[in-house]
């Protein structure tokens, strides 16, 4: 055996445990295996003196042929579980002489692309949903001040009523005084005034209903601004819940990012292992 691959091949134990993961070990001359030390988990099953021809299609007959180092990433097709086998051509004069390769499990690797996709979609809907509840959230927000500014105008629109509430009072205040000295009048007519009588005495009925009715407009109009009142406070306070309840939304569709920013590098880390 030539010297090299010889001390290479004494050497395997020390490249297995150059490995933080376990891992196999297997060493080529340009002929067939000359070197197999199995993992702790991990065992390829092959056998010391196997022709490079029964192993053709695999990474280290790869990177013997071409003098390249080759690093592949295999299914569980060949040997019963996924691998990455990383495989260094051994020159001696400018000229292969053979081929060491390292062979770890997959399925953790496996596992965390797995985790890394699915957590990635699932932030990415999570994302959706909460920035659909913001801009929900946001247009609550701006109905209530609308509402707001509404009721405001409203209550504006009562303070008028009650000025024409006020003047309609006046009126009949002054119209059922009018009454009254006509009914004076009347009574100092005699026979003469009693058709005058009459009519001073309607014109204090209607005064005294017109009084009544504003009286109950305006106690209406007091319960619809107590009513205005109870609806600003409460859309204030729904306001100032939305509002925060938005920058709660946007704060987590921010957490959501770095998440799947992280789910990102984790596949990124991967592609970059391939």
């Amino acid at each position: 055996m030539n010297p090299k691959l010889q001390a290479i091949v004494d050497s395997i134990d020390f490249y297995q445990s150059t490995y933080p993961e376990d891992a196999c070990i297997l060493i080529f001359d340009t002929e067939k295996v000359i070197g197999y030390k199995k993992g702790r988990n991990i065992d390829l099953n092959i056998q010391l003196g196997e022709s490079v021809e029964k192993h053709h299609h695999t990474t280290s007959v790869r990177a013997l042929k071409s003098g390249k180092f080759l690093r592949e990433e295999r299914s569980a097709e060949g040997f019963g579980f996924p691998y990455i086998a990383s495989s260094v051509p051994i020159y001696e004069q400018g000229e292969v002489i053979g081929v060491v390769t390292g062979v770890i499990s997959n399925y953790r690797v496996s596992n965390m692309r797995f985790v890394a996709t699915e957590l990635s979609g699932a932030v990415e809907e999570m994302s959706a949903t909460t920035e659909q509840l913001a801009n929900a959230s946001s247009d609550v927000s701006k109905r209530v001040e609308e509402l707001s500014v509404f009721a405001e105008q409203m209550h504006k629109n009562i303070i008028e009523i009650n000025s024409i509430v006020g003047a309609v009072k006046d009126i009949a205040m002054h119209s059922k005084i009018l009454g009254l000295n006509a009914s004076i009048e009347a009574a100092r007519s005699g026979e003469h005034g009693k058709g005058f009588a009459v009519v001073a005495k309607e014109i204090q009925k209607m005064a005294q209903n017109s009084t009544d009715s504003a009286d109950k407009i305006a106690q209406q109009l007091i319960d619809i601004t107590n009513s205005i009142e109870y609806i600003n406070t409460y859309t204030n306070q729904i306001s100032t819940f939305t509002e925060e309840y938005t920058a709660s939304m946007h704060e987590m569709s921010s957490a959501y990012g770095s998440i799947n920013e992280m789910g990102e590098k984790l596949l990124e880390l991967d592609n970059i292992e391939k």
